[in-house]
């Protein structure tokens, strides 16, 4: 594996819902860059800033510490038996869950009955040494992804092409369907309909790849169920066909979203309903196809880490394929944006 570390201020439009509006792009750094054909699929970030990196090519745990001089990944745990991670999710300090499947990425599909829920543990607030067991099987999920903490027993993990989000009780590994509605179904043309998933206060958000679109269920916060109807917030700007994984700001009143054929970070104002692109650029490989996002902590607060496929899905340029990254969009402490 080798390592880069480079940063691009860029210039470029920002395409807004009302208006176009030319600004700077906030500056980005890659701060790892797999060998090609590796899809970085999600990510947590520790305590300590060091970030949790799972891998669709590979049934690979990763640890990197963007602020070291040398972030070569450390490998914290292989999966025997699977192919492939996707979803994580912190359930309390130092300890985290992860989505274990066999997926394939042409056609993408996961082997049904093959997929599960393991719980990762750290023994110290630094180190990639853990240990790993199993939390769930899942038998009847359909395509599990995106996943989140809903309390201290309880994570919530969406299945895509089911189209419905599962409760599982990280105590006992008892599963059910917790909340179904029509904006969480794929569509005829697209099989990926949830995808990723984030909690503040009472409000579940959640993106559909199929139907392109950011939107929000009120919960209940003990059991996930639905106490209404999901809404839609926003549709992607053009020229994407959907959103992957996303992060919310601390406050819960932005998103910041990969849109991922586009090559870049959206962001989308949960109050005003206004969108931009900031970081990106479509037909260039400095995020490439993005997959998900979650902020830095402590003094890497400003910064927005991004995990890409390398454009394995959504080629760069229709045929440019690089290695899966981990980036950082410098957004600054406040990550407000005045112009919108």
């Amino acid at each position: 594996m080798s390592s880069a570390r480079l940063i691009i201020p860029l210039v470029a439009f920002l395409y807004l819902t009302q208006a176009p509006l030319v600004s700077a792009l906030y500056p980005t750094e890659l701060i790892y860059q797999f060998p090609n054909g590796t899809w970085v699929e999600n990510l947590a970030v520790r305590p300590d800033g060091s970030i949790l990196t799972t891998i669709v090519t590979s049934p690979e745990l990763y640890l990197i510490q963007p602020s070291s001089a040398n972030p070569n990944p450390k490998l914290v745990h292989h999966f025997d038996g699977s192919t492939s991670l996707l979803g994580i999710t912190e359930t309390a300090p130092n300890a985290y869950q992860v989505v274990v499947a066999n997926r394939t990425t042409d056609p993408i599909q996961v082997t049904p009955g093959s997929s599960s829920l393991w719980r990762v543990s750290f023994s110290a607030a630094y180190g990639h040494k853990a240990t790993v067991s199993l939390t769930a099987r899942l038998p009847t999920a359909g395509f599990p992804n995106g996943l989140v903490t809903l309390n201290e027993t309880r994570v919530l993990l969406a299945d895509s092409t089911r189209g419905v989000i599962w409760a599982i009780n990280t105590d006992t590994g008892a599963s059910e369907v917790a909340i179904t509605d029509p904006l969480l179904a794929p569509t005829k043309e697209l099989s990926t309909g949830v995808n990723g998933i984030k909690i503040h206060g009472g409000t579940l958000y959640f993106t559909n790849s199929a139907q392109n679109l950011l939107g929000q269920i009120q919960i209940d916060p003990e059991t996930g169920v639905p106490q209404g109807p999901g809404s839609v917030i926003a549709h992607v700007l053009p020229p994407s066909k959907g959103y992957d994984d996303f992060a919310l700001n601390s406050r819960g009143d932005a998103a910041f979203l990969s849109n991922s054929a586009s090559e870049s970070i959206e962001y989308v104002n949960l109050k005003t309903r206004r969108q931009a692109f900031i970081a990106g650029s479509i037909n260039s490989t400095e995020i490439a196809q993005p997959t998900a996002a979650a902020f830095g902590r402590g003094r890497a607060n400003g910064r927005l880490f991004v995990t890409t496929s390398g454009g394995l899905y959504f080629p760069v340029k229709g045929d440019e394929i690089v290695g899966g990254q981990l980036v950082a969009v410098n957004t600054g402490k406040s990550h407000r944006f005045g112009w919108l």
